[in-house]
């Protein structure tokens, strides 16, 4: 039979074998720098979902999700709302408040 003592130290064992990372902060997760070119999946993406208010707009890659972009879109260049943009499953999360650390 075994001790409460060791069940306490097994429990505890996989329980900080199952504790989760934090999620990175934006500016980790899309780091630097902001491209401003011309993409093609992420303009068809956001006229296929029909997002508004992006005449202008700016993004970054996830470092972690391949083909994720943080993008941020302007209609008159003060005033930005964020997007999870992901072309290559035609998908887009948002609007989001935009990162405020990122210029």
């Amino acid at each position: 039979m075994m001790s409460n003592t060791k069940r306490f130290f097994i429990f505890a064992f996989f329980l900080s074998a199952c504790k989760a990372e934090p999620e990175p902060t934006p500016s980790v997760r899309y780091p630097e720098p902001w491209r401003e070119e011309f993409n093609v999946g992420i303009t068809k993406t956001l006229a296929a979902k029909h997002i508004k208010g992006c005449g202008q707009y700016k993004y970054r890659e996830s470092s972690k999700d391949k083909g994720e972009y943080l993008v941020h879109c302007t209609s008159d260049g003060k005033n930005w709302t964020a997007y999870l943009v992901r072309p290559n499953i035609n998908e887009v999360t948002g609007p989001h408040a935009p990162d405020v650390n990122s210029k």
